[in-house]
């Protein structure tokens, strides 16, 4: 890493930080664009970017502050109003390389407490839009994030890491896809109104699937769940919506069986041979065992869901290597980039390139001069070597006297563009 612009990062997360305190320490959407313009106005950083979700609460910033980590630290206590020993222990704070590493790593979903989750990406992804919009950002977040979530969009196309299911919503979406190709032709009924069935809601809704009713014992909470795309049902209703679907998800708290197998003969004979799939994802079980002895009827409860999840998982963990391989490719070009804006190396570069026009001119130059005497010549030289000095002079004090790590940075990249430092000659 460069002198010049000292990347830092403070969080807090699920592997080291209880849950009570995480929930304090959120940032919640709408305050996110606030306490970064506080979080600079008090000279602490001079770029940042939050990412805060329900399992991390991160702030990625260019330091000014002389103890960057503590002050941050201070900041967080102050934002939130907690007391800032209450969160130091369960702090982590990572600067330069490792700071990169870490962003990279998250965007890949290698740091989630699902390996390989996708959300986490659309997370880091949306954290770089708000900071951007309320003017956050600059040369160095904004590349280093851009760059985090390409590299976390390439993990995945590239490895299984973020393929195959490890939820058991997720897992029993994988199954409906793979019975029913064409999902937004097939019919849903969702039992339940509650958290996972949400979830497979969602999923239902992100496939393009348009037939969806749903049941559940409390009419307006199907109503909430159903006004995303779908068709709220009473629970009378059931019986009679059975029939009418391809797919069939339970996801209820009933302490006992809802669905039992006289109710489900009923509705393959309805349906006159066309088959039917239900997912349990209840526990306890909300469909009996004997309806998967039915011809026609393919039930798969939680127990088999959860094997199936392990399996993907161990599936995930294999291309981890290969993950982690592209990750360190992808950061050690951002390093690449991120090193040659430092002060030293780009008015070393950028010093060799005036200096090379110089020599190439003045050569020119004395080649078309048949009569000039020796001395003449030193004199020239001199001067000429006297013009490079006079023209480097302001760029080499934008540089070294600018207080503003972030600001120097943008300079030096400015510097690199303008004279195309990073070109062949």
């Amino acid at each position: 890493m460069t002198e010049s612009s000292p990347l830092v990062l403070v969080g807090w997360d699920f592997r080291r930080t209880p849950i009570a305190v995480r929930e304090r320490l959120a940032f919640t959407p709408d305050r996110i664009g606030e306490a970064l313009a506080r979080i600079t106005r008090q000279g602490v950083l001079s770029e940042s970017v939050i990412v805060s979700t329900c399992n991390r609460s991160e702030i990625y910033g260019v330091g000014v502050a002389a103890d960057v980590e503590d002050a941050v630290t201070e900041f967080v206590a102050g934002f939130h109003q907690l007391e800032k020993p209450a969160i130091v222990a369960s702090r982590y704070g990572l600067s330069g390389a490792d700071a990169v590493r870490h962003l990279f790593r998250v965007s890949a979903g290698l740091e989630s407490l699902v390996l390989g989750e996708d959300q986490i990406l659309v997370q880091v992804r949306e954290a770089l839009r708000i900071a951007s919009a309320a003017g956050a950002t600059r040369s160095v977040l904004h590349r280093l994030f851009q760059q985090a979530c390409a590299s976390g969009k390439r993990v995945r196309t590239e490895t299984g890491v973020g393929t195959r299911a490890t939820s058991i919503p997720g897992v029993a979406m994988e199954l409906a896809r793979k019975v029913y190709e064409d999902i937004d032709k097939r019919s849903f009924l969702i039992v339940g109104a509650g958290a996972t069935a949400a979830i497979f809601y969602d999923l239902l809704i992100g496939r393009g699937a348009r037939s969806i009713d749903v049941v559940n014992r409390s009419f307006e909470r199907a109503e909430a769940l159903a006004s995303r795309g779908g068709t709220a049902r009473r629970w009378e209703e059931l019986s009679a919506r059975l029939p009418q679907a391809d797919v069939v998800v339970f996801a209820t708290a009933s302490p006992t069986p809802i669905l039992g197998a006289a109710q489900v003969a009923a509705a393959l004979s309805a349906r006159r041979g066309k088959p039917m799939l239900f997912l349990d994802l209840g526990v306890p079980r909300n469909v009996e065992a004997a309806v998967s002895n039915l011809d026609g009827a393919f039930l798969y409860a939680v127990d088999d869901l959860k094997e199936i999840a392990a399996r993907n998982l161990a599936d995930r963990e294999k291309d981890v290597p290969r993950a982690e391989s592209i990750l360190e490719e992808e950061i050690a070009d951002f390093l690449s980039w991120y090193g040659s804006l430092a002060v030293v190396p780009t008015l070393a570069s950028l010093r060799r390139r005036f200096e090379t026009v110089r020599a190439r001119e003045f050569d020119d130059a004395l080649a078309k001069l048949d009569r000039v005497a020796p001395e003449d010549r030193e004199k020239i030289r001199l001067l000429a070597q006297s013009m490079v000095r006079t023209l480097l002079r302001r760029p080499t004090s934008a540089l070294k006297d600018e207080p503003d790590p972030a600001r120097r940075v943008e300079r030096a990249e400015a510097i690199r563009h303008v004279f195309g430092l990073d070109e062949e000659e």
